[in-house]
This record gives C-alpha cells, structure tokens and sequence, in this order.
C-alpha cells in the first residue's frame, strides 16, 4: 500500500492478492453555524472507486480507469458532471477556458477576457497544497497512526491520521486505480476557484504509506469537517456502487465556461 485516502488520501498487501476494499466513516460537519450528522463510505476494486459522502449535501465521486473519467455527482439535485482526460487528467485548464472565450460573442469576450484575467492572477497567488508530517502519533477506532496536515501556505486546509496497517493494504493494480483518480482530484481542485469537504477529505499523501483513519477539513482555521474511521471490510462490492444512477441530469463542468 501506498496511498492514502479522503484525501480522505496504501501498498502490496501480505495477502494472497488484495481484493475489494470498503471503509466506512462517521462524523460531523458544519452547515453555517451548526454541526450535521456526516458520513461516507470509501470503495475500491481494480479499475474503479466510489466515494459516498453523506452531511450538509449528498454527494459521490465515481472514478472508472478504464473510461478514464470521474463522475462527480450531487445526489440533492439529481446531477452530475464529468472531469474526463481533457478536463481532468491531464488537460490545460487555462486552454479550455480560452476555447470557451473564443466560442463567446465579440462583445462578450472582452469582459469574459477579463474576468478570466482576475481569475489566474487570484490562483497565481493561492499556494500549493502541500502536507507536512507530524511526530503526533494517535490510536484511533483500534489503529495506530501519524497525524499529517494539509497546508496551503501558513494555512491548514486539511488533516488526517494515516496508518500503515495491514487491512488496508491494495494490490499493485489497485494502486494504480487510486493514484489516477488522486490525478483527477487534484486538477479539479486546480480548475475551480475553491472545493468543498468533499473533494478535500478524499485527497491525502499518496507519496508515502498511510490510509487515513481520521480526516479533518478546515476553512479559515474553522473545522468544517471530521470523519472517523468506524468499520473497514474487503467484502465483494456490488457493481450498482460504481454506476451513475438512472434519471439524472449532466451538467457542465464548475468553473469550465
């Protein structure tokens, strides 16, 4: 294993061969001024990951490697919008924006032009995320781990405690799985001026071994979520976790026009 989760952020396992993993989480988060009821769930099988994320918003992530896309879905309303190679793997974002200024009437584009302008010089200025380790060690739902933070700059955006245990180890296969959906993650947060716990609390280290056991997001030095690990099992997963549901809507991509 050599990943980490919700980001939310794993290694060969010891066993004969690492199938199908599941960790479940519960918790709180912030709506305003007042803590919801949080949960999600964390799926894995070589090819495809569902994240299901359950407080303020019902929401799902749901990454097939072999169509290369990420389905990122709003239960609440029923929609869904798509972050495929061009959007999300390895695409420009500042390009696709340029093609959709160049697609604007004349007298349109000059005001997108600038807005588009303010926009890159405000990223430009937003630090990269980056995590710095702790010597903090904790026990947490019976699993020894290091606590790890998120930084942007002097900010702390995220955290979690990763551990190195056996249960959560992956196949080479499935590695390669979470790691190319990390990818997808980490440009969409790029591509959209900001993103919410969601997105955040399933992104994590995944240059060293960890598989978070706790994760916390934080918004101006405010926690606006805590997940704990409360169950973990490598169960066969029903292929129904990793397909869009039936009836709703796509939408365009956040921050893409």
């Amino acid at each position: 294993m050599r990943t980490r989760l919700l980001a939310l952020a794993l290694c060969c396992a010891a066993h004969p061969a690492a199938a199908q993993l599941t960790t479940t989480y519960t918790g709180t988060q912030l709506a305003g001024d007042k803590e919801v009821p949080a949960s999600a769930q964390f799926l894995l099988e070589q090819g495809r990951v569902a994240m299901v994320m359950k407080g303020s918003r019902s929401s799902r992530m749901l990454f097939d490697e072999k169509e290369q896309v990420l389905h990122v879905v709003s239960d609440d309303d029923r929609t869904y919008f798509d972050l495929d190679k061009k959007t999300g793997g390895r695409g420009d974002p500042m390009a696709m924006m340029q093609k959709q200024l160049e697609q604007l009437p004349k007298e349109q584009r000059a005001a997108a032009e600038q807005m588009m302008k303010g926009m890159m010089a405000s990223a430009s200025q937003t630090p990269p995320l980056t995590y710095v380790w702790s010597h903090e060690k904790k026990t947490i739902a019976g699993y020894d781990c290091t606590r790890v933070d998120g930084m942007r700059g002097e900010a702390k955006v995220t955290e979690y405690c990763g551990s190195t245990s056996d249960d959560f180890k992956m196949s080479d296969e499935e590695r390669k799985t979470m790691l190319d959906m990390q990818g997808y993650l980490r440009n969409f947060t790029i591509m959209v001026k900001s993103s919410d716990d969601a997105t955040r609390a399933f992104q994590w280290d995944t240059n060293v071994d960890g598989y978070p056991v706790l994760t916390r997001c934080y918004v101006n030095g405010k926690m606006t979520l805590e997940l704990q690990l409360e169950s973990v099992n490598r169960k066969p997963i029903s292929h129904d976790v990793f397909e869009l549901p039936k009836g709703y809507k796509r939408m365009d991509l956040p921050g893409s026009k």
